[in-house]
């Protein structure tokens, strides 16, 4: 029996990190037919926007998967979650900095007290 895929709305949280790298990675795998895929990068207050939507961009690219790209401005777990509730996703995606014990870094760790959807955290 073969598992059929949804279309789903995923949110990827994306900082050019090696844990966001991964969640990106793991996002687009998830995608199936119909499904939107979306990259936010926040821009922390008093900061300017670094590039990272392009890394993004450009390994979605190469896998040959679409996606939409955001970068608001503010505190980056409030902003994803808030953009996730806007645009309706099922689902966010989220790297894990590396942290004592193995434990979800502080932005990972809020995403998921704070969603309304599904959290995915990638290690």
């Amino acid at each position: 029996m073969q598992a059929v895929r949804r279309s789903m709305h995923v949110v990827v949280a994306f900082d050019g990190s090696e844990g966001s790298l991964r969640a990106l990675d793991a996002a687009a795998d998830l995608g199936g037919y119909g499904s939107v895929l979306t990259v936010v990068h926040v821009v922390g207050e008093g900061s300017e926007p670094n590039g990272a939507l392009d890394v993004a961009r450009e390994q979605l690219l190469q896998r040959h998967v679409t996606a939409r790209y955001l970068e608001p401005y503010g505190v980056p777990a409030d902003e994803i979650v808030t953009t996730a509730r806007e645009l309706g996703a099922n689902l966010i995606v989220v790297g894990r900095r590396d942290a004592l014990g193995g434990t979800p870094g502080s932005v990972s760790d809020a995403v998921v007290k704070q969603a309304t959807c599904d959290v995915l955290v990638v290690g």
